[in-house]
C-alpha cells in the first residue's frame, strides 16, 4: 500500500508539472467532442485536474478541515441538478452536470497541491514564480498573436466574438487573457512591494502593457480596484499613484484603430450585459429557492427567452455571483459565501495572504461583467494560490 501512495505522490507532482505546461496555451488545445448529439468541448487542463481525482484518492492525501464547507455547497449544487430533471431535458441536465464535475475536479486539484506543498515537495515562493511564468507565457502568445494574427475577425464563424486590433491571445477572449494577466501582475506587483527586486517591476510593467492592449474595460476596472485594494492594505498611497498614472498614459498611448473592440466608449457590449443581467434575474425570480441546476443556464434560456444552444455565453452569465445565485438558488449562494468567509480567516497574514485577498478582489469585480469566476484556467490558478496562502491547518481524515 505504501509503494501505491508514493506512486501517486510522484503522479500528483507530474499532474502540476503538466499543468503548468498546458497552461498557456489556452484554448489552442481544446479538444471538440460529441456527447448525446450535443457538441461539447474538452480541454487538457480538465484532464488534468480530472486525474488529481485517482491520485488524491490512492495518495490518501488529508483535506483542510474547512472543506468541509465546500462539500456542503456541492451538495447542495448536485441537490438542485436532480431537481432539475423535473424541469429540463434529461441530456441538457446531464450535459449541464459535467460543470458541476469540473468544479470538483479543480477544488480536488487545490487539495492535491496543497499536500504537495504540506509535505515539502514544493516551496511556496517557487510555486508563486512558476505562476508569474505561465502568466508571461500567456502574455508572450498574447504579442505573437497581436503582431502576427491582428484581425481575428474569421473566428466569428466557429462561435467566437470578432475582434480586431485587440490582444485575445490563445484565449481567444480580451476579457478572459486579461484577468490572467491581472493576476500575474498582482503577483508580481505585491512581492515586489515586499522585496523591491528589479525583475518583479518589469513583470508588473509588461503585464500592465499587455492588459492595456486588450481593450478589456472589465480588466480595466478591476486593474484600478486592486491597486487601491494594495494601496489601502499596504498603507502606500504613492504606490496607486504611480502605477495608476503609468496606465493612464498606456491607455493613452495604445492605438485606437477603426474597430468597435477599440473603442472604450463603445455601448454595444454594455446593453449585450445588461439583457444577459435581466434574463439571469429572470430565472432567479422563477426559481430562487435552489435554482435551475449547475449549469442550466442555456435550456433555462432556451425554455423563456429561445436562446441560442450554441451560443458560447448561452450557459454563463456575465456575473459570476448571479451564476451562483440561478443555479444553485439563495441556499446554494449563502453556503458559497460562508466558504469564502471561512478561506478568508485561514488564510496567512502578510505577502502570501496580501496576494490572495488582492487577486480575489481582482476576480470578484472582473467576473461582475465577464463570467471569469468559473473560466477553467482561473479556477486551476486561484486553486494552486490558494494551497500556497493557506496558513498551517490540522486537516481532517483523508478522502
Amino acid at each position: 500500500m505504501d509503494a501505491t501512495k508514493r506512486l501517486f505522490e510522484s503522479l500528483s507532482f507530474f499532474l502540476l508539472a503538466i499543468y503548468f505546461i498546458l497552461f498557456p496555451f489556452g484554448q489552442l488545445l481544446r479538444i471538440p467532442i460529441i456527447f448525446l448529439g450535443r457538441n461539447l468541448t474538452l480541454h487538457p487542463i480538465d484532464i488534468i485536474a480530472n486525474l488529481s481525482i485517482p491520485a488524491v484518492i490512492f495518495a490518501r492525501y488529508k483535506f483542510p478541515k474547512f472543506t468541509r464547507f465546500v462539500g456542503a455547497f456541492f451538495i447542495i449544487s448536485l441537490f438542485s441538478t436532480m431537481l432539475s430533471f423535473f424541469y429540463f431535458d434529461s441530456v441538457s441536465v446531464i450535459i449541464g452536470s459535467f460543470y458541476l464535475f469540473r468544479l470538483f475536479s479543480y477544488f480536488i486539484f487545490f487539495v492535491l497541491v496543497y499536500n504537495l506543498i504540506k509535505k515539502g515537495k514544493l516551496k511556496k515562493d517557487k510555486v508563486l514564480d512558476i505562476l508569474v511564468f505561465t502568466a508571461l507565457a500567456t502574455a508572450i502568445f498574447g504579442w505573437i498573436q497581436y503582431f502576427f494574427v491582428f484581425d481575428i475577425r474569421s473566428l466569428q464563424y466557429i462561435g467566437w466574438d470578432d475582434h480586431l486590433g485587440r490582444i485575445v491571445g490563445t484565449f481567444f477572449d480580451p476579457g478572459f487573457i486579461g484577468i490572467i494577466l491581472l493576476l500575474g501582475f498582482i503577483v508580481t506587483s505585491v512581492r515586489f512591494l515586499e522585496n523591491k527586486t528589479l525583475q518583479y517591476f518589469l513583470g508588473s510593467l509588461i503585464f500592465m502593457a499587455t492588459i492595456a492592449f486588450t481593450y478589456s474595460r472589465a480588466t480595466y476596472i478591476a486593474f484600478f480596484v486592486v491597486l487601491v485594494f494594495i494601496a489601502l492594505r499596504k498603507k502606500i498611497i504613492k504606490y496607486f499613484v504611480i502605477l495608476a498614472s503609468i496606465f493612464l498614459v498606456l491607455l493613452i498611448l495604445v492605438p485606437r484603430i477603426a474597430s468597435e473592440g477599440t473603442r472604450l466608449e463603445r455601448t454595444a457590449s454594455i446593453f449585450a450585459r445588461v439583457e444577459n443581467y435581466q434574463q439571469t434575474l429572470e430565472i432567479i425570480k422563477r426559481n430562487p429557492l435552489f435554482g435551475v441546476g449547475f449549469n442550466n443556464l442555456c435550456p433555462a434560456r432556451i425554455s423563456l427567452f429561445k436562446g441560442d444552444v450554441e451560443s458560447h455565453a448561452c450557459s454563463g452569465s456575465d456575473s459570476s455571483v448571479l451564476l451562483i445565485f440561478s443555479t444553485t438558488g439563495i441556499i446554494g449562494l449563502i453556503v458559497f459565501l460562508y466558504v469564502v468567509y471561512k478561506i478568508y480567516l485561514n488564510l496567512e497574514k502578510g505577502t502570501y495572504g496580501l496576494i490572495f485577498m488582492s487577486s480575489s478582489v481582482a476576480i470578484f469585480s472582473h467576473s461582475i461583467f465577464v463570467q471569469s469566476l468559473f473560466y477553467p484556467w482561473v479556477m486551476g490558478w486561484m486553486g494552486i494560490l490558494l494551497a500556497v496562502c493557506l496558513k498551517k491547518l490540522r486537516s481532517k481524515s483523508n478522502f
